[in-house]
């Protein structure tokens, strides 16, 4: 009733008898198209209505200004606006790091149309994800098309936190667990660090276009078990192991059996001593 495809009779009063939803679809089709370019006038006049107050702004004495080093970041829309914005204005490079493996699906097709006008605009980008991506569907997909682009991805056993650089003058990190705040930082040489230390785990990660081989898949899986070995051997707890690498415990449980079987053993404290007495690490 609210598409207006169903309305009441004329001849039986409440009862609903259908429209044609040929009608319909031309007069939600008329209403829906005006409120569009409404929506577009509106969004153009937008910047002429707010510059006083954006003038006004950067000449006061705000705590937090575009040309302060470190910028704390609190929501994660605010901090999806921040990013958006920032990748919009990318002129030469964005570099990005997405550890936790594979990333969902709903996520991949919102930055799939800002990295692919990156790329249009001639922009260079690379990424680094963690090797559990290769078993990772959606995310396989959204690779091979970025890499047909021109973007290039790479993976890593492990790797540290999310970091996002755009054109290495502005950097965005995680400020807390869930991600609910972040860092802005436009400091250079901090900027220059992190770039750094990016540009070192790229230079051993193993190149990935979104294309799997069997012989890369069981590559990337012994990897994976080694990275399992060294923290077994460690003490680590099984969601630490996890979650340094980027699987999902059920993942890393399976990871886990199928170890155990391979040796022989029953329980994860004789597969910890079996791996350090066999010298695995």
């Amino acid at each position: 009733m609210a598409l207006g495809m169903l309305v009441e009779s004329e001849d039986e009063p409440g009862r609903l008898v259908p429209v044609n939803p040929r009608l319909a679809e031309a007069r939600l089709g008329v209403t829906w198209r005006t409120a569009a370019l409404q929506l577009l006038e509106q969004a153009g006049d937008l910047s002429e209505a707010l510059a006083p107050l954006i003038s006004e702004f950067q000449e006061s004495t705000a705590p937090i200004k575009d040309s302060d080093p470190l910028v704390h970041l609190r929501g994660k829309a605010l901090i999806s606006a921040c990013v958006d914005d920032a990748v919009s204005r990318c002129t030469r490079e964005l570099i990005t790091a997405q550890p936790g493996g594979g990333r969902p699906a709903t996520t991949l097709s919102a930055v799939s149309a800002s990295v692919r006008a990156a790329l249009f605009r001639g922009v260079s980008v690379r990424t680094l994800y963690q090797h559990t991506a290769w078993h990772a569907g959606p995310t396989r997909d959204f690779v091979e098309e970025m890499t047909r682009l021109g973007a290039r991805v790479r993976t890593l056993d492990e790797f540290f936190e999310r970091l996002i650089i755009v054109d290495r003058r502005t950097a965005f990190l995680p400020a807390s667990p869930d991600r609910s705040t972040a860092v802005m930082v436009q400091d250079p040489a901090v900027v220059g660090f992190l770039a750094d230390v990016f540009d070192r785990n790229w230079q051993r990660a193993t190149e990935f276009t979104g294309r799997r081989t069997p012989e890369r898949s069981v590559e990337i899986t012994g990897q994976l078990q080694q990275q399992i070995v060294r923290g077994l051997i460690g003490g680590e707890s099984d969601a630490a192991i996890a979650k340094r690498i980027g699987l999902s415990q059920r993942s890393y449980a399976s990871h886990l059996a199928r170890m155990k079987e391979e040796l022989g053993v029953d329980t994860r404290f004789q597969l910890g001593y079996t791996l350090a007495k066999s010298g695995a690490a």
